[in-house]
């Protein structure tokens, strides 16, 4: 990295540090509806930014990211959800709790469409939170995507989270959670029925320009 780019970094990009200001701008804040969650990013995901969720198949990247914005469509807000490997499940969804009638759902071809599509909703404005989901797709990592979608989340205070099987987004990324293990629990016993009770994530800050990085929690997710 660049001189320039770690000054950059360290001062917050795009929009954490206004010329004749000392102090930082106050972050707003979108919670994931899931208290250890909203503890380790003071309040929950930054409005206005780019949060990166990574990590492999089955870590829970994708049933994290249903629980937020579970969360979201709850709370009133409108989500898109930009999904270009089709892999969102409607009921799915629906049980994780998500209000299907505020969430606007895009299934583009590629990559490169998704990441247009995502600038095009971004820049139309009206979103709470916008959901990318990379999945397994190679994640652009030298792009002129990051920095325009950096600038039309911030221009429309959108909170949006990337999901993709490693972080990507560099410096624009404000926030960047790694999934490193996931546990599944069981119930039941000798001679007793065995059950799914729920499945334990466990995640690291990995880095925070709105927060305190390194923090490590567990999010445990119940199921129904």
């Amino acid at each position: 990295m660049s001189a320039a780019a770690a000054l950059l970094d360290r001062l917050g990009r795009p929009g954490d540090v206004r010329l004749g200001s000392t102090r930082p701008e106050a972050v707003a804040r979108l919670s994931t509806g899931l208290e250890a969650l909203d503890a380790a990013l003071d309040g929950g995901l930054p409005r206005g930014r780019i949060t990166e969720l990574a990590g492999a198949r089955s870590t829970g990247r994708t049933a994290l990211a249903c629980r937020i914005a579970a969360s979201a469509t709850r709370a009133g807000e409108t989500i898109a959800w930009i999904d270009p490997e089709d892999g969102l499940d409607p009921e799915g969804a629906t049980g994780a709790g998500i209000v299907l009638e505020r969430m606007l759902w895009v299934r583009p071809r590629s990559v490169d469409e998704a990441l247009q599509a995502a600038d095009i909703l971004l820049r139309a404005g009206g979103f709470g939170l916008a959901v990318l989901d990379l999945g397994g797709r190679a994640s652009p990592r030298r792009t002129v995507a990051w920095p325009r979608l950096a600038r039309a989340a911030e221009q429309t205070r959108t909170a949006l989270l990337v999901l993709a099987a490693e972080r990507a987004a560099g410096t624009f990324a404000a926030v960047g959670l790694e999934l490193i293990a996931r546990r599944v629990r069981w119930s039941g016993g000798p001679g007793r029925l065995v059950v799914l009770e729920g499945i334990d994530a466990q995640m690291r800050v990995a880095r925070s320009r709105v927060g305190r990085p390194g923090r490590e929690l567990v999010v445990r997710q119940a199921c129904a």
